[in-house]
Order: C-alpha cells, then sequence, then structure tokens
C-alpha cells in the first residue's frame, strides 16, 4: 500500500492544495518498508489568509 500525506519543514502539513511537498510511504505486512519526500514541482497553492 503507497500513502502520501502532505508535507512541509519536517512536519505533516494540513492544507493538502497548499503544500510543496509529500511524504510517501509504502506499507506491506502492516509496516512502513520506504519513505521519501517528494517536491509537488511548484504544483501547490498559496494564498493569502
Amino acid at each position: 500500500m503507497k500513502i502520501a500525506v502532505t508535507y512541509e519543514n519536517g512536519q505533516i502539513f494540513q492544507h493538502f492544495g497548499h503544500t510543496e511537498q509529500f511524504k510517501l510511504y509504502e506499507a506491506a505486512d502492516g509496516k512502513v518498508i520506504h519513505a521519501e519526500v517528494v517536491d509537488t514541482n511548484g504544483s501547490g497553492k498559496h494564498s493569502c489568509h
């Protein structure tokens, strides 16, 4: 199973559409067997709130 979470500054990031990175996990037999951080290639959206 592959799981992607939003990621920023070493932490899980709360806004899915605003992140510039994802942390991808691959799990098998109930354990994480691989993890990596990937960029969105500038696709993260920025907004001023």
